[in-house]
């Protein structure tokens, strides 16, 4: 029975383990994997969640995608990026190098920006709690919850520099929200009978 030679991966395992513990050898297997190729190993315990971006095109070299709000996407926790075009012949482009592909490829030296909708290193938020009701009170109608939900998803522009993407102001983007989340409500807060007006 012949030996099957050693991936480079399996090799540099062994190696690394004459020489310290486990653990550091899971640490440089990842190491390597996230210098070798643009990702990041992802663990079933880690808490990394995908962050919503998108993209703005300022202007349309191409003359194919058009200009404005061209393409939604997903970083996902290992740092790669998927990326859905809007309009009539939609696509998906997979960057497995992350952000840096996706900006090499569609960024056209600047007239492209890539931008977060969720906020890197944010921790996630947590489900909420179903909210006790009064005896007798009935809950919120489902599509208040759901135009709640949207708003509380919503983009909120920094209040210093009017960014909507992750800035490096230091700012409380708290009285945007509310105004997101009061907005979404109006209808149903001044029907006064629980409906849209």
């Amino acid at each position: 029975m012949t030996d099957q030679p050693l991936t480079a991966v399996e090799a540099l395992r062994a190696f690394a383990a004459r020489h310290t513990d486990p653990a550091a050898v899971q640490a440089l297997v990842d190491e390597a994997t996230r210098e070798l190729t643009g990702r990041t190993v992802v663990w079933p315990e880690d808490d990394a969640v995908p962050l919503r971006l998108f993209l703005r095109r300022h202007q349309d070299v191409s003359k194919v995608s058009g200009e404005g709000h061209i393409a939604d996407g997903v970083q996902w926790p290992d740092g790669t990026v998927s990326i859905r075009w809007r309009g009539p012949h939609p696509k998906i482009d997979f960057c497995d190098r992350g952000v840096d592909t996706a900006e090499f490829v569609h960024g056209h030296e600047g007239l492209t920006e890539i931008v977060f909708i969720d906020q890197p290193g944010e921790a996630p938020a947590a489900a909420p709690a179903p909210a006790p009701t009064a005896a007798g009170s009935p809950a919120a109608p489902l599509v208040v919850r759901r135009v709640l939900e949207h708003a509380l998803k919503r983009p909120v522009p920094c209040p210093k520099c009017e960014r909507t993407a992750q800035c490096r102001c230091i700012a409380d983007r708290t009285e945007g929200r509310i105004d997101a989340v009061l907005g979404a409500l109006a209808p149903w807060l001044n029907s006064g009978t629980g409906e849209a007006a």
